[in-house]
């Protein structure tokens, strides 16, 4: 997998990518929100696609482990080197017990999760390892029964000049 890093404007990335995945939401019933609380551009250095898959990746699965009539907030923040990006459900949550695996390949809760849910367990795996070669990190917080939170953290264009352009995986 080949990473062509472009400048891109964050926000326009995330609003685009919210776009895109309404159509899933609304068949869950699951209202998307999004809050962009930086009152600057924020130019960051992405490969676009592989930023619109992850992104995609944390939207599907928060809206399909959101409670029916639920909503997902994505919330965009920013300091002066770092961009922040937040998606939140209000839904089933993760348990302490699997909290540790979670960005592990093939892991998924329960063997009930996966067929309720449907997934391979690939997703965030995948979604760490791109974010990481983008020169970002990802992670959450959880409560059982409370929903989660994941969230992507990106230098921003004028702290990310030393990435280079073309980044094998």
């Amino acid at each position: 997998m080949q990473f062509h890093l472009e400048t891109q404007q964050l926000d326009e990335l995330v609003q685009n990518t919210i776009q895109s995945n309404l159509g899933y939401a609304q068949n869950f019933g699951v209202d998307i929100r999004y809050k962009l609380l930086a009152e600057r551009a924020l130019p960051v250095r992405v490969d676009s696609q592989r930023f619109t898959q992850v992104l995609s990746n944390l939207l599907s699965n928060a809206v399909k482990f959101s409670r029916e009539n639920g909503r997902v907030d994505v919330t965009i923040s920013a300091n002066i080197n770092y961009a922040r990006i937040e998606v939140q459900d209000y839904g089933i949550g993760i348990s302490e017990a699997f909290k540790s695996s979670i960005f592990q390949k093939f892991t998924q809760e329960d063997a009930k999760a996966a067929r309720k849910y449907a997934g391979t367990g690939l997703g965030l795996s995948l979604s760490k390892t791109m974010i990481e070669k983008m020169g970002g990190e990802i992670g959450f917080h959880s409560e059982e029964g409370q929903g989660s939170v994941f969230f992507i953290i990106l230098p921003l264009e004028s702290s990310a000049a030393s990435t280079p352009s073309l980044t094998e995986l």
